[in-house]
């Protein structure tokens, strides 16, 4: 029989592979955003990811599932990742790698805040602390100055806000749905997100090059990897063990930065960051000793 130590260990090793995998992702979207209409980016990489999430269906042999695509919950779910997915890649046109992934790392401090205020779990002083110090954090890598945020900052600011609320939609899909289907369905609405902003774009369809469907083939194979991942980090471990390996992203995120753009956070982003990442630990230690102890 498996120890659970032993299964801990699997958990964390998924975790950090889908993190790193992820962040590698936004490196290429990075990339893509350069030289490529945001719309035709969305609709490329989401026709090769349900492409893909199709066939791990039919390998499954859950094909029987797609019905399941129409529950409302699922639906709501793929909206926000499609979402997601638009506001980010704005953001990224703009400011560094290392800073967006960092500032998405407020998400379980923003669904903390959010869940004491609606009631749904009682936060004690030490967990509101670390929303507090991590919410200065993320001021200290946005730096705003006198006209307000910067418009690219203020876009990865409402990337985290959507991502809380694509993870809290997450509570209502039912746990019978593959996880297969859920990443397809967030494709097609990727897709279909992509073709309603050709409208918007001023920035017509290229051709791509070799380098550049390499690069989407890759970025889909490691948005599809990193979401199996990333589930399969969650069974049978505990989570407390488990979700402090999310922020293995940041320093991945970091060094892509600085080895293919040359960016480096100044120091008082760097401090931010280190704000951000070290209340988001401690809020997750915390809430393990508070389930402990209960």
């Amino acid at each position: 029989m498996t120890s659970q130590s032993a299964i801990n260990r699997r958990g964390m090793y998924a975790m950090t592979g889908a993190t790193a995998g992820f962040a590698i992702n936004d490196g290429m979207m990075k990339l893509l955003v350069a030289d490529m209409p945001v719309s035709q980016i969305m609709v490329l990489r989401g026709a090769l990811v349900a492409a893909l999430a199709w066939i791990c269906l039919a390998r499954e042999g859950r094909l029987g599932s797609l019905r399941d695509i129409w529950r409302g919950s699922v639906l709501l779910r793929a909206g926000l990742e499609a979402s997601v997915v638009l506001v980010y890649m704005q953001a990224l046109r703009v400011i560094p790698l290392g800073l967006a992934t960092s500032i998405l790392q407020a998400t379980p401090l923003m669904l903390t805040a959010v869940a004491a205020i609606w009631g749904r779990e009682t936060v004690g002083f030490a967990r509101w602390s670390a929303v507090i110090v991590g919410f200065i954090g993320v001021l200290m890598i946005v730096q705003p100055d006198a006209h307000g945020i910067e418009p690219a900052m203020l876009l990865a600011v409402i990337t985290a806000i959507l991502v809380g609320a694509r993870d809290l939609s997450n509570r209502g899909v039912p746990a019978h749905v593959p996880v297969f289907l859920i990443v397809f369905a967030a494709s097609l609405a990727n897709m279909l997100g992509g073709a309603f902003m050709i409208v918007a774009e001023t920035q017509s369809w290229v051709w791509p090059s070799l380098h550049q469907i390499m690069l989407i083939l890759c970025a889909g194979s490691f948005v599809l990897a990193s979401t199996a991942l990333i589930t399969f980090a969650f069974r049978g471990t505990e989570i407390s063990a488990v979700s402090p390996f999310r922020y293995i992203g940041v320093p991945v995120a970091l060094l892509i930065g600085l080895f293919v753009w040359g960016d480096a956070p100044n120091l008082l982003a760097s401090l931010g960051i280190g704000l951000v990442v070290g209340a988001g630990l401690f809020a997750m230690r915390d809430e393990a000793m508070r389930s402990k102890s209960r």
